[in-house]
């Protein structure tokens, strides 16, 4: 059978879907993608071997600035284009079902995949759906949801099925002294930090802060996003910070095993992306969360105060946050052992290891 996975943006809606089509291709079934030219989808779904065709829609601005009222009217005429090309592109490859995992490129396909009276599945991770899934779920067949307090945002719930938010199995399976190793790491403790794939200005300066502060105690990678990495490499070295392995600090545009860093990691410090939380779910690795304020609903809130009423995380508000408070926080948390083990047991309570394998069975259930 053929199947259309269509997603953008940013890594929380590519990689789930690059999980499910991982599952596809393994059972025999051809996988095509749909996505938008300027997204992390152009790099990342080639990358794991999936062909991908493009549609040319863009995001819209949440200011209502004259320039971003204007963005918007042009991103709305864009739509109209969009939809041909997705018509034209799902006519062609003769899907049997569409499934979108979010972000605004995905919009154009599902809608021409319902006026072609084709199966659409829509799935969303977060506590509250987004723009893209609130627009899509009107003309979804099944709408699937990560955890079961997410049911009561949609209005059909005979058309609503929690199956968590699938990560690579690599989340549940890496060894952790296999994963420091294969990094160089040495015995020192080892934080991760990372906030989106489109990265966070403010918080990556914070982060250069909190290395200073570090002093060598811990080994620390950040992962900056491609789009900062080259700014934050020379703000960098203006603070005399050094990326190197005697200092255990490195410096990285995009983390693309993020299972083997996940693993290796003692902590994370993060954002509260829906696709972050089950991946740290899945590997159960402790994290101070800071959620991204700029977010539909504030939903990052949502998420992490899921995960810390759950005993998973620790939830600090960027707004007021210094380096100075991140430092103490992480401090605590490395010298507190059992109190990370108990997170470790928290999050494995709410992993969902075969969320790949149910929303596979429901694409072909629809069928």
């Amino acid at each position: 059978m053929r199947f259309i996975l269509t997603c953008g943006g940013s890594g929380g809606h590519i990689n789930p879907a690059l999980a499910v089509a991982r599952l596809l291709r393994e059972d025999g079934h051809e996988v095509l993608f749909i996505g938008a030219p300027s997204g992390l989808e152009r790099d990342l779904v080639p990358r794991e071997g999936f062909a991908i065709e493009f549609v040319d829609v863009r995001s819209l601005s949440r200011s209502f600035s004259p320039k971003a009222v204007a963005r918007n009217i042009g991103t709305v005429v864009k739509v109209a284009g969009a939809l041909r090309q997705a018509r034209k592109i799902i006519k062609h490859f003769q899907p049997q079902a569409v499934l979108g995992t979010g972000g605004y490129a995905s919009f154009p396909a599902l809608r021409a995949a319902s006026k072609l009276k084709i199966p659409v599945l829509v799935h969303e991770s977060n506590a509250f759906p987004g723009v893209t899934t609130k627009m899509a779920a009107k003309h979804a067949d099944a709408i699937l949801v990560g955890m079961e307090s997410c049911r009561e945002a949609y209005k059909n719930q005979s058309r609503v099925h929690v199956v968590g938010t699938p990560v690579r199995p690599e989340f549940f399976t890496t060894d952790r002294l296999a994963a420091r190793e294969a990094l160089k790491l040495d015995n020192r403790p080892v934080i991760v930090s990372i906030f989106g794939s489109q990265g966070a200005r403010d918080m990556n300066r914070m982060i250069l802060e909190l290395m200073k502060l570090e002093n060598g105690e811990w080994q620390h990678i950040h992962a900056a996003g491609p789009k900062r990495y080259g700014a934050l490499a020379k703000t960098a070295a203006e603070r005399g910070l050094v990326f190197d392995g005697g200092t255990g600090l490195r410096l990285m545009d995009y983390i693309h095993n993020m299972a083997e860093a996940c693993a290796a990691a003692d902590i994370l410090i993060c954002r509260a992306g829906a696709s972050t939380l089950a991946e740290l779910a899945a590997a159960g690795k402790p994290a101070v969360l800071i959620p991204s304020p700029n977010v539909t609903a504030d939903h990052q809130t949502a998420n992490a105060k899921m995960l810390e009423n759950a005993g998973g995380a620790v939830v600090m508000p960027e707004a007021g946050l210094t380096a100075e408070n991140l430092y103490r926080a992480v401090k605590d948390l490395l010298g507190d052992q059992s109190r990370r083990e108990a997170m470790t047991r928290s999050l494995h309570k709410l992993a969902v290891p075969n969320s790949a394998q149910r929303i596979a069975g429901l694409m072909q259930e629809l069928l």
